[in-house]
């Protein structure tokens, strides 16, 4: 392994960085983009059919991540992770650029596009995280893991403070709902360039053989026969359902039922970037190192449960800030407590699958919940209280089955420190 500088790893963790503020980058500004007819993608159109588009348009980018993250990380293996990752920048690109193009001609199926292409190449965090381990001694690894979970966290705060802002023409005169996404777009390009000049990856050995084309789906479903891994993977399935339900939506019923604008939400959706860095850089590693994983898991749970419900039922933006904050926070305990049980509960051959398996839930889920409450009622409290019920039946089948994988306080905690997926 050659040993490489922190500044030869920037361009890696830029990418890891603008791989999570694109998912929260859509929340705030995706509002106007949908229901305003003067400077949105439809010019006409009832309210039924603008739920519809928004759910289409921010479901389709993780449906499209589920397909394509297992084909990167199968090319990443067979054709190096620089080749790969230059792959995923120039795909990211295009979708921006798509996504603009949409914009200025008002072209839903143009708009969709773009996040679907987006969506197929965004999926660069685990070759990203690969690269920067494949040449970081093991005596610093935990140091470069750490700054991993730092831009993935920062991506949840930064994303949609760039798209709320961005988009503000009483800010800026100019600024307007393409804005964001030129930004992005150019230091997504710029980012490329520093790439392709300063990294060096060290050659690693491919697999033997032909490459084969993964199937995420019977991935998924052959995850679930390992037998110390099935009720967490349906645990965090229903968790991992309820929160990006809760994500996805809460601006929009803030919008439509409680006067927020565009600035509000920019707002709220940053503190739940706030809940999540302060989740992922100091509770997670406090809750696992103090108390069990059970424990840690099933209190996140049910914090998380009354929460997510008291969004839609408190008057209060204060109260509401503090929901959110609370929420977040309980999430990142969850997902890292059932992923590092998941992790621990099979063995080192097995690794590999486990935490596909992982990111493959929580792509697919916020798929699902984005498409189908956009057809059913997107502009409701019906997708915030949906949330809160799969949250709950995360916490009852979890609590249920007593999972047994992963009793050690450490055991959980080195298996959290594989994985850096929000």
């Amino acid at each position: 392994m050659r040993k490489s500088g922190l500044a030869s790893l920037i361009p890696l963790y830029f990418i890891i960085l603008i791989d999570n503020l694109s998912v929260s980058l859509i929340i705030p500004v995706l509002i106007p983009i949908s229901y305003d007819a003067d400077i949105g993608v439809m010019s006409s159109g009832g309210t039924s059919t603008r739920d519809l588009f928004y759910g289409v348009a921010i479901g389709s980018y993780s449906l499209a991540m589920f397909l394509g993250a297992p084909l990167l990380g199968a090319l990443s293996d067979h054709f190096q992770r620089k080749k790969t990752l230059t792959l995923c920048l120039l795909g990211l690109a295009l979708g921006y650029a798509l996504t603009i193009w949409g914009l200025v001609s008002r072209d839903v199926a143009l708009f969709v596009a773009g996040r679907v292409v987006g969506g197929l190449f965004s999926g660069s965090l685990p070759v990203a995280q690969a690269a920067i381990l494949d040449v970081t001694p093991k005596e610093r690894r935990v140091n470069s893991i750490g700054v991993i979970m730092f831009c993935v966290s920062t991506g949840y705060v930064v994303g949609p403070l760039i798209g709320g802002y961005l988009s503000d023409s009483t800010l800026v005169s100019w600024f307007s709902l393409k804005t964001p996404f030129i930004f992005v777009a150019g230091i997504t390009l710029l980012n490329l360039l520093v790439l392709l000049v300063s990294f060096r990856e060290t050659p690693a050995p491919r697999p033997a053989g032909r490459m084969a084309f993964p199937n995420p789906v019977k991935h998924l479903m052959e995850s679930f026969t390992f037998s110390g891994v099935r009720v967490l993977s349906a645990a965090l399935l229903l968790m991992s359902l309820g929160w990006t339900a809760f994500f996805q939506f809460i601006g929009l019923y803030l919008t439509a039922n409680e006067g927020f604008d565009q600035r509000g939400v920019t707002n709220l959706i940053s503190v739940v970037g706030v809940g999540l860095a302060a989740s992922f850089l100091s509770l997670v590693p406090l809750s696992m190192k103090y108390l069990k994983p059970q424990i840690a898991v099933a209190g996140a749970l049910a914090v998380m449960t009354v929460c997510i419900a008291g969004t839609a039922l408190t008057g209060s933006r204060i109260a509401l800030y503090a929901l959110c904050l609370v929420g977040a926070a309980t999430y990142g305990i969850s997902y890292s407590g059932l992923v590092g049980m998941m992790s621990a509960a099979v063995d080192d051959s097995h690794q590999g699958s486990v935490m596909g398996t992982a990111g493959a839930i929580a792509a697919i889920s916020a798929g699902l919940s984005g498409v189908v409450f956009g057809i059913i009622d997107g502009s409701s409290a019906l997708p915030i209280f949906s949330a809160a019920v799969f949250v709950l039946l995360g916490f009852l089948v979890f609590a249920a089955a007593r999972p047994g994988a992963a009793t050690s306080h450490e055991e959980p905690q080195e298996s959290v420190e594989r994985t850096s997926a929000v």
